[in-house]
């Protein structure tokens, strides 16, 4: 089945560290695919932005190439979820997956996700939109940029907190060359497993005060 094996009748293409495998009817549409990437990697540091990474599209054979199931997220290393269907709030929420397999390894990990590693999820996610703070509101399921949420992806999606919420929102409405500067620079501790949300915080600048219990972190929510 397609569903289960898409890679049995994808075409692939690699544009620089990235392959694109996409069903025959939709090979048209890695250009855009790659320009999501492109702008998620141009805010990571070295080894990040070259890590090797498979965009694979699949299909929910239940719901036929129009449907917009949320799909089950992948264990293998680097490989993302693309669906049929793009545009919209579609951009972000790829970007979103993206970004967490960027940050933790695979889809899986990406989901569980729930300490001060968000904040860089998300700012790699979201920091080289034309509209941040829109996509914020976009890809959250309560279309806000206030409180914890759902955050959507082509996956299981991951939680914010209200603390990680006012951090990431912070950093939105700064200058992406300065922010973008500070991630890079702190890049290793941002993305250690465990640190909290209130260090996430400190070490990009933000006041960490006001975050709520567990440091910040949306892990008890």
């Amino acid at each position: 089945k397609v569903s289960e094996h898409p890679e049995s009748v994808e075409r692939c293409a690699v544009r620089g560290a990235t392959t694109y495998c996409a069903l025959p009817e939709w090979t048209g549409r890695t250009a855009d695919w790659a320009e999501a990437v492109e702008r998620v990697r141009s805010l990571t540091p070295g080894a990040a932005a070259a890590r090797p990474l498979t965009v694979r599209q699949r299909v929910e054979a239940r719901y036929g190439p129009e449907g917009d199931p949320s799909y089950d997220p992948l264990t293998a290393p680097g490989v993302v979820t693309v669906g049929t269907r793009w545009g919209g709030n579609r951009v972000p929420e790829f970007s979103t997956g993206l970004a967490s397999t960027l940050v933790a390894g695979d889809e899986k990990a990406g989901g569980e996700v729930c300490d001060g590693r968000v904040v860089a999820v998300m700012w790699l996610a979201l920091g080289a939109a034309d509209d941040p703070l829109g996509q914020l509101r976009a890809v959250r399921l309560d279309d806000s940029t206030e409180g914890g949420s759902y955050v959507l992806t082509p996956t299981s999606g991951l939680l914010m907190s209200a603390g990680q919420t006012k951090v990431v929102a912070a950093l939105l409405h700064r200058p992406r060359a300065e922010v973008t500067a500070r991630v890079k620079a702190r890049w290793t501790e941002l993305t250690r497993p465990g640190v909290s949300t209130a260090r996430a915080a400190e070490l990009l600048g933000v006041a960490a005060t006001g975050l709520g219990a567990e440091g910040g972190n949306s892990c008890s929510e």
